[in-house]
């Protein structure tokens, strides 16, 4: 693709066509005249926008509500717990609500 653009860019040349060279932010469109329709424009109807400051409006107007009453905690259940003597021996087995 890439030799193919650079051959009929030699081709353009050749046939005595001019590549003009312009400045960053220049325009290449005649001033004196209106602008060109611009290539991206599709035929579809322009689509409505949603303003800004109502979607903002009702973000903060649902920050604003009371947050639900929290969930009862689950009751515990009992727990095994293992006692140990000096020497890191078990003894026994026992149940807490810890």
């Amino acid at each position: 693709m890439r030799n193919e653009l650079r051959r009929k860019t030699e081709e353009f040349l050749s046939r005595g066509g001019e590549i003009k060279k312009f400045n960053a932010g220049e325009t290449g469109e005649p001033a004196d005249q209106p602008r060109s329709k611009s290539v991206f424009v599709s035929g579809e109807p322009r689509q409505t926008r949603t303003y800004v400051n109502d979607v903002v409006s009702a973000l903060d107007s649902r920050k604003k509500r009371k947050p639900a009453a929290p969930q009862p905690k689950p009751k515990k259940r009992p727990v095994k717990k293992i006692i140990y003597d000096d020497f890191g021996e078990p003894l026994r087995e026992i149940w807490t609500d810890d």
